[in-house]
């Protein structure tokens, strides 16, 4: 499906319902609500109509709180939670977009409801789920392996749980994008390439769900998608190391955006690349080698938007479907309205 308005038009709404350029809030919603039992889905929910961005857009209505996977340690309460916001008007069934926040230390799904809003506005059904909440505090009990495994399989439970229940909202279980920004970025990977199983407490059956479409959003290719720097645990960064679960599926369209200020965000491999976390980082390929040969380490520094283009040259050198974009004036904690824009733009032509 093309988009329905123009990349001019939807930045002026954007610009006119406030979104600003923090790139998001993690403040609940503060439309009118009203409580209504399902019956077909597993949970209490709360049901709000919101008002459409502008006059072309669809009208939508989020369902907030579903649970899609049973709680307990080291999950938090929040943790298996997930919002769906569809059109409320129009002939479905809708593609499905299932999003995944960035690090959880710092934020949660509402992070994401005005993405969402906008997708929804244009034909999507969206789930926007918590993830990794609980997890990063038990890790005095439980490995770093351990740890990241179980939130693979959070994610691909919160897929299944997409996969198993979009129809009820007019979504299309056939046509599923996932997209990720920062640490959910590397979670999207992983679930696209990992085929991870979901969690035993999953509120949908069914194995790891194929899905049709990866965006990432200042994702972690390289530097290892999680919540600090395990320099002195190479086998936990290999671990979270996407491309290492490339499954020769090449038709899968990969898109990859970066923000165009990467200020701050890098990580040194200096002085001696040779004896850096860099360079143990991998124990099958001479990583450093292969970015200094490519340029990336010219000042000592690798950053993430680099981390993101090495990635990408990598995988159209092995075929992969991969593309890349750029949100113009954006930084990874704050989007500029147009880059935001792009990234709505992207992920509605994910599927191409």
């Amino acid at each position: 499906m093309k988009i329905r308005r123009s990349m001019a038009a939807l930045i002026v709404t954007l610009l006119v319902a406030g979104c600003g350029s923090d790139g998001g809030s993690d403040a609940p919603a503060t439309e009118s609500t009203t409580t209504v039992a399902t019956t077909s889905l597993p949970t209490t929910t709360v049901v709000s109509d919101l008002e459409a961005t502008d006059a072309s857009a669809l009208a939508t209505m989020v369902v907030e709180g579903l649970r899609y996977h049973a709680t307990g340690a080291p999950f938090a309460d929040k943790a298996g939670l997930v919002d769906v916001v569809a059109p409320s008007e129009g002939d479905g069934p809708w593609p499905t977009v299932v999003v995944f926040h960035g690090n959880p230390k710092r934020t949660s799904k509402t992070w994401h409801r005005f993405d969402a809003q906008l997708l929804a506005e244009q034909g999507r059904v969206v789930f926007v789920a918590n993830w990794g909440h609980g997890i990063t505090s038990a890790s005095d009990t439980t490995s770093e392996q351990d740890l990241w495994r179980l939130a693979n399989q959070q994610v691909a439970c919160a897929v299944v749980y997409a996969h198993a229940n979009t129809a009820e909202f007019g979504g299309d279980p056939s046509h599923i994008t996932l997209y990720g920004y920062s640490a959910g970025g590397n979670q999207v990977l992983m679930a696209g390439f990992g085929d991870f199983d979901p969690l035993g407490n999953c509120s949908a059956d069914g194995p790891a769900v194929a899905v049709q479409a990866l965006v990432t959003v200042d994702a972690d290719w390289v530097l290892g998608g999680g919540w600090g720097q395990e320099a002195a645990n190479p086998e936990s960064f290999y671990l979270k190391t996407p491309w290492r679960y490339l499954d020769g599926s090449q038709d899968l369209p990969i898109h990859i955006a970066v923000v165009e200020d990467p200020t701050g965000y890098y990580l040194s491999v200096e002085p001696d690349p040779s004896t850096s976390w860099v360079s143990e980082r991998h124990t099958d390929i001479d990583l450093v080698t292969d970015l200094q040969q490519r340029g990336y380490l010219s000042d000592g520094k690798l950053y993430l938007n680099e981390s993101n283009e090495y990635a990408y040259e990598i995988l159209t050198e092995l075929g992969y479907n991969a593309n890349w974009v750029v949100m113009t004036g954006s930084h990874h904690d704050s989007w500029s309205d147009e880059g935001r824009a792009i990234v709505i733009e992207t992920v509605l032509n994910a599927e191409g």
